[in-house]
This record gives C-alpha cells, sequence and structure tokens, in this order.
C-alpha cells in the first residue's frame, strides 16, 4: 500500500511538471518564437476590426489546429514536414491578400479558408510537439498544457495587436496608413517564406 502511494505521487509530481514546461513549449511556438503563426493571426485580425468577426475566425482556426494536433500525434494523419511549412507560409499570404480586396467583410469562403489553415497549422505545431520525447503517461497532459499555451500565446499577439491598433484605428488614415499596406507586407513576407522553404526542401 505504502509502495502504492509513493509510486501515485511520483506520477503525479511528474505530471505536475510535465504541464507547466509544456503550456510554456506551446506559447512560445507562437510568440515570440512563431513568426509564421504570429503572421497569420495578425492577417486574421486585419480583415475587420468587428470582434465577433475576429472571434468567429479565431474559434475555427482553433478548432482547426487542434484537430490536426491530436490526429497528427496519434499518429492517424502524416503530412511532409516540408510540405506543411510551405502550405503554412501560403496561407499567410492568401489571407493577407484576400484582406486587400474583401472590404472589411466577411466573405462566404472565408471561414473556409481559416479552418483549412488550421488544419495545417496544426500539423506544424505537432512536428514542433513531436520533437520532444514523452513517458506514454504524461502524452495526454503535455498534449493538453501545449494546446493551452499555443491559445495563450495567440491571445497575447491579439491583445498586443488590439493595444496598438486601439491607439489609431478611429482616424480616417488608418485603413490607408497603417491597416492595408500591413496586409500588403503579411502577404509578401508570407510569399518570401513560402519561395525560401520550396527553395530549402
Amino acid at each position: 500500500m505504502t509502495r502504492l502511494l509513493t509510486g501515485s505521487l511520483l506520477v503525479l509530481a511528474a505530471t505536475g511538471a510535465v504541464i507547466p514546461r509544456y503550456f510554456a513549449s506551446g506559447f512560445t511556438h507562437v510568440f515570440p518564437d512563431g513568426a509564421d503563426h504570429v503572421l497569420f493571426i495578425m492577417g486574421l485580425f486585419f480583415l475587420s476590426r468587428n470582434l465577433p468577426v475576429l472571434l468567429f475566425q479565431m474559434t475555427l482556426f482553433t478548432i482547426a489546429h487542434s484537430l490536426t494536433l491530436g490526429l497528427a500525434l496519434y499518429e492517424l494523419i502524416s503530412l511532409p514536414v516540408g510540405f506543411v511549412e510551405i502550405a503554412i507560409a501560403l496561407s499567410i499570404t492568401f489571407v493577407a491578400v484576400e484582406n486587400l480586396f474583401a472590404g472589411n467583410r466577411l466573405r462566404a469562403w472565408r471561414p473556409w479558408v481559416v479552418f483549412g489553415s488550421g488544419l495545417i497549422h496544426g500539423m506544424g505545431f505537432a512536428h514542433s510537439f513531436a520533437g520532444t520525447p514523452l513517458p506514454r503517461q504524461d502524452f495526454l497532459p503535455a498534449l493538453f498544457s501545449f494546446n493551452l499555451g499555443i491559445e495563450f500565446g495567440q491571445l497575447a499577439v491579439l491583445a498586443i495587436a488590439y493595444g496598438v491598433a486601439a491607439l489609431v484605428w478611429n482616424r480616417r488614415w488608418y485603413a490607408a496608413v497603417v491597416e492595408r499596406p500591413a496586409c500588403v507586407v503579411i502577404a509578401v513576407i508570407g510569399l518570401f517564406m513560402a519561395v525560401q522553404r520550396i527553395a530549402g526542401s
């Protein structure tokens, strides 16, 4: 009985150490280390200042990347790392370019684009998570805390974006001086990343 209790306490202690470590790993994988993921989130942000529109997109993105993150880590789906990285870069360019023509409106195909992009980004998260070997009993707590860290990383990016943009977004020149040029820059960076990754594959 004493041995069983001691063993249980050791398992709980190990799990307790895993949770903050993988939460931090998920958080930093988005912010500040995940430039491609940050750019995609900013692409969603610059479509519209309407909070429900942004939250709808973020919810779709979260559901999608959580789905493929779990499926990939359970080895139910798999894609080559190079393909995933190129597709992530192209998703950044696509949403930024669409912003330039959408007129601050959520077009009918945009939710499908965001959901599909989330599926691809989830594969990228899975490749990062899978790089660290884990004891079997720690897998689910680590997966949950890693995904939670990703969500908080995304929220941190949005909080900073809102904090900075809120200072000027009621100005008449905001769209012409900030929003549209930012989308152009995001699109160009995404395209550059895609070309760079194609060349390196």
